[in-house]
This record gives structure tokens, C-alpha cells and sequence, in this order.
């Protein structure tokens, strides 16, 4: 059986296939539901604005421009979501339970210390960088799929990400992660 690509199932959904939209939620829920976990820190939240996410898209699927990717246009959804419901919260409230002592006892744990340090530290970047970051390195796009999703030029992606792994690279020094550097 030869699977269909992400357009043809689009069509098929704009035709009112409903299986073929079941397609593309199989194929992206997941991927979607840890890019706004790692963005959010909170696995209800993340549930809710992945369910919202897809509603919209299902929503919208009659206006799919087919000159784009799919996985672009529904990323570009999740992130316009994900960054909405962090704008409606006071940073510190997005912070909360997930600041982690750093003066932890490194034996044995050494390795969920330094993870934790690390979602600390994405964390404290504002969103705008840390959903670079997370398309980047989390979901592994390139340059070129992470512009289309954020519907800026390739250039502005480049040296965008320059500056958030400069600030990343603080903060982690800030929280003890480097030890000389």
C-alpha cells in the first residue's frame, strides 16, 4: 500500500474525507504535542492547545494553500497557539515548578539534573527564541522548513537562532551547567 502524501490527504479532506484528516493527525499529533510541551512545561496545557491546534486546522483545511507544506502550515498553528497562551501568562507563572536546584547531589541523578537544567534554561528564553531553538534542534528542521513555518526569510531564521544559542549558552553558564567556560 503506497501512503499518500501530506496534499493528497489534504484534498481528500477538503472533499470531506474525515479518514484521510485522521491520517494527518496520526502523522503529526505527536510530533506537535512536544514542541508545545517543551514550549508550555505542562502536559495539560500541551494536550489542550495540540487538541486546539488540529480543531483549527480542520477548521481552516477549505483555505490550505497547496504551494505550502503542510507540516509548515500546521506548525506555524502550533506555534502561533503555544505562543498565545504564553503571552497570556505572567512569565513567572510559566516558570513556576519548573526552576530546579542546581546545588543537587550529582550522584546518580547527574543526567535528569542536567535535563532539567536544560528545560530550565529554554524556559527562561523568551518564546520567540525558544521556538527556534525547539524547531531547530527538537523537531530537526532545516533553515529553509523553519522560515516557511514561522513565515520569515531563511536569513532572519539564521540570525535569530545565532542570538537565542548565544543567550542559551548564558544562561546555562548563569545556572552552573559549564564549568569552566
Amino acid at each position: 500500500m503506497i501512503e499518500k502524501d501530506d496534499n493528497e490527504l489534504v484534498y481528500e479532506v477538503t472533499k470531506g474525507n474525515i479518514s484521510s484528516f485522521e491520517v494527518l493527525v496520526d502523522r503529526y499529533q505527536k510530533t506537535i504535542f512536544n514542541m508545545v510541551f517543551k514550549m508550555v512545561g505542562d502536559v495539560e496545557t500541551a494536550k489542550d492547545i495540540t487538541q486546539d491546534v488540529f480543531v483549527t486546522a480542520f477548521e481552516k483545511m477549505g483555505g490550505f494553500n497547496f504551494k505550502y507544506r503542510f507540516f509548515s502550515w500546521v506548525y506555524r498553528i502550533a506555534i502561533n497557539k503555544t505562543l498565545n497562551n504564553l503571552r497570556s501568562k505572567e512569565p513567572t507563572e510559566r516558570l513556576k515548578g519548573v526552576e530546579t536546584n542546581i546545588a543537587e547531589d550529582l550522584t546518580g541523578q547527574s543526567q535528569e539534573r542536567n535535563r532539567k537544567i536544560l528545560q530550565s534554561g529554554l524556559r527562561s528564553l523568551q518564546a520567540d527564541y525558544r521556538i527556534l531553538l525547539l524547531l531547530k534542534y527538537y523537531c530537526g528542521l532545516s533553515y529553509n522548513e523553519i522560515a516557511e513555518a514561522m513565515n520569515i526569510t531563511e536569513k532572519k531564521v539564521k540570525s535569530r537562532l545565532f542570538i537565542a544559542r548565544e543567550q542559551m549558552h548564558d544562561i546555562m553558564i548563569g545556572k552552573g551547567y559549564f564549568e569552566n567556560d
